[in-house]
């Protein structure tokens, strides 16, 4: 990438400029001019990464703050095989409308490797800094000609992250009511104060043409769960879990108490259904009447057994068919991307020279 993703007129943050003197940025402050619309920008006293007091504009730990921010190792590592944890399309993002439709209620998160993580009810978003707005900001550090962050596949790294993680919120927000969600809730704010619906609609729409060769491999998917990250997480790297989903005991063990409950009530019928035909067959009575019952009991006693066992095989049939629909879905879409690819390389070798 050599150039920033979105023009400078559509910027939403302006108090970065670049310096007259090379090799330096600055942040600057606007004045609004009296009896006038006019305003002009001042130099700012305040030296450090807008919104990040702790990182100084020049810091030398800026290129390594950048990359904790924008890049995710553990999924890039994952790529490769997220095709089982989600679907192969980029654009496979709920709005945030969407996202409360599907009863997903917003959770705050600074981890760049869990935003668009999804499990259960709650959805893991990162906001978007007001430095990442600024076209001074891209030219300067990552995109232009003097680039601070001269390590090629540093920079490539975080400017392919950043890219894919502002890209992402051209699906999250499509409406007014995304924006307003977006924005809305103090404790819940995804934008930075100040930006207005329509000057963000016209930003965001340049993210549109990004193609997935322009961003880092996790953001060639879109959503993805959480429950299937943790599972093949153990696989494929080697650990317990991506992300811990329960940070209490009481909490971890609940999870199980409903599956639990079910097997202990399916044998204890299994088993009465078991005791019941046994004490009727063990039956010497003459009554005719305990004898008549004795015979009912024999074949609602296999009955029950048989509406048992029919069961578990109905349970596991569905459970194989809606794995195997989904694996053969993803095997499928797999093959078409990756067909899609190879005639694209081909068509290009045959324009060349």
């Amino acid at each position: 990438m050599n150039n920033a993703p979105f023009p400078e007129v559509l910027q939403l943050y302006h108090n970065l400029s670049t310096s007259a003197v090379k090799g330096s940025i600055v942040r600057t402050t606007t004045i609004n001019q009296p009896n006038s619309q006019d305003t002009t920008a001042t130099l700012s006293d305040k030296t450090y990464l807008p919104g990040q007091p702790q990182i100084a504009l020049h810091d030398p730990k800026l290129p390594s703050y950048l990359l904790s921010e924008f890049v995710t190792s553990d999924l890039n590592r994952l790529a490769p095989h997220l095709w089982l944890v989600a679907k192969q399309d980029s654009t496979h993002i709920s709005s945030l409308t969407e996202q409360a439709v599907r009863g997903r209620r917003v959770v705050i998160t600074e981890n760049p490797e869990l935003h668009l993580v999804w499990a259960h009810d709650i959805v893991h978003l990162k906001p978007i800094p007001k430095y990442l707005l600024s076209h001074a900001f891209w030219t300067f550090y990552l995109t232009g000609p003097n680039r601070v962050v001269q390590h090629d596949a540093m920079r490539q790294k975080i400017a392919r992250g950043a890219l894919g993680f502002l890209r992402s919120y051209f699906y999250l927000i499509r409406h007014k009511s995304d924006f307003l969600m977006a924005t809305g809730d103090t404790n819940l704010r995804l934008l930075p104060r100040g930006v207005r619906y329509s000057q963000f609609m016209r930003f965001i729409s340049t993210f549109e043409t990004v193609q997935d060769v322009d961003v880092s491999p996790r953001y060639q998917f879109g959503e993805l769960r959480l429950t299937r990250l943790n599972l093949w997480s153990k696989v494929f790297l080697q650990r317990l879990h991506f992300h811990k989903m329960y940070w209490q005991y009481s909490a971890l063990f609940a999870n199980y108490y409903g599956p639990l409950w079910f097997v202990f009530g399916w044998f204890s019928i299994a088993l009465n259904a078991m005791q019941v035909a046994l004490a009727a067959d063990g039956t010497n009575s003459a009554s005719s009447a305990w004898y008549a019952f004795a015979s009912v009991s024999r074949p609602f006693a296999a009955v029950t057994l048989f509406v048992i066992l029919l069961s578990t095989v109905y349970l596991a049939a569905m459970f194989v068919v809606h794995l195997g629909g989904e694996l053969v879905y993803a095997l499928g879409d797999l093959y078409r991307k990756n067909r899609m690819s190879t005639g694209g390389e081909q068509t290009r070798d045959k324009g060349g020279p």
